[in-house]
């Protein structure tokens, strides 16, 4: 196939064959994108042909001069047409049946920023070109799990001694013995909802005085208390994800026998590309959806999940 450049134009005249697989139509040209340029150039013996015949190098140079992120969108673009994919260009994105939007292993991204399209695929190159996939959506989670009790209990250092039926009828903290050993945070939750009664000695604790303990245990507590309250009020049952690496993992209900998510805090903090592929794929390994958590005047939820295309 030959290919003329003109200026910032690359075209071929129209054929219904070319159409079928390349290109934006314009009259009696089909206009290729610069991404397709070096596919056809790289795959299909194309010739590119600007004040003359141009070489390999020049024809690349061209168009990495237009691209700005172009070895991700190329690999993904030639990943996707080797499946057998027809799609096109929408700025950052490759648009076909689904959104894609490349990036690179290295590529450092805010949570927050992915939620410009309602659902799109993330589609991540790593050092040796090859494209993992992955559905990230907005979500807003629900679960099912009720709660209505009251108790009382008291602290001892940095945990809450109550009753064991916490644990055992709404799985609230850890057994030890006959009794229930509750964290901070949930001793927090439970006494600013009325449920709880916290003793320190004689002294009846206030919800503040349990939100400054785990201020002095965490500078993130906070934070991790104020996405903690809404998912229990969202109707989860909420539990520590550390062994996840994760702030929180969640049941639905309390008839589940294995938690539904993974939940990480990030707000505006930058993640790597590879620190979200580690992240999916330890979740996905345990039968587990990802989910992050960003700060926009409340809480937003974004899931991502891993996919074949």
């Amino acid at each position: 196939m030959k290919i003329f450049i003109n200026g910032e134009c690359a075209y071929v005249p129209f054929s219904k064959k070319v159409e079928r697989e390349f290109g934006t139509r314009r009259g009696g040209k089909i206009i290729i994108h610069p991404i397709e340029v070096a596919y056809i150039v790289l795959n299909r013996d194309g010739v590119v042909v600007g004040d003359g015949e141009m070489g390999l190098k020049d024809v690349i140079d061209w168009c990495m001069e237009r691209v700005e992120r172009f070895t991700s969108m190329y690999c993904v673009y030639e990943d996707l047409k080797g499946k057998g994919y027809r799609v096109r260009f929408l700025d950052d994105y490759i648009v076909g049946n689904l959104v894609f939007y490349p990036i690179e292993e290295h590529d450092e991204i805010k949570i927050g920023e992915l939620t410009k399209l309602e659902r799109f695929v993330l589609s991540i190159v790593d050092d040796e070109n090859e494209v993992t996939y992955y559905v990230v959506e907005e979500v807003d989670p629900v679960g099912r799990n009720v709660e209505d009790f009251k108790a009382e209990g008291v602290l001892i250092g940095n945990r809450i001694v109550t009753d064991e039926s916490i644990h055992k009828r709404y799985f609230y903290g850890s057994l030890k013995g006959e009794k229930t050993f509750l964290s901070i945070i949930e001793g927090a939750y439970l006494v600013e909802k009325d449920r709880l009664k916290v003793y320190k000695g004689l002294e009846v604790l206030k919800f503040e005085d349990l939100i400054e303990i785990g201020r002095m245990m965490d500078s993130r507590f906070e934070r991790r208390f104020e996405v903690y309250r809404d998912l229990k009020d969202r109707g989860f049952v909420v539990k520590t994800g550390l062994k996840f690496g994760s702030d929180f993992r969640l049941y639905e209900s309390l008839e589940d026998s294995h938690s539904r998510y993974l939940v990480t805090i990030v707000d505006d903090r930058p993640l790597k590309a590879f620190e979200i592929v580690r992240a999916v794929r330890l979740a996905n390994s345990v039968k587990k959806s990802m989910i992050f958590v960003y700060k926009d005047g409340r809480n937003r939820y974004v899931k991502f999940e891993r996919i074949k295309v």
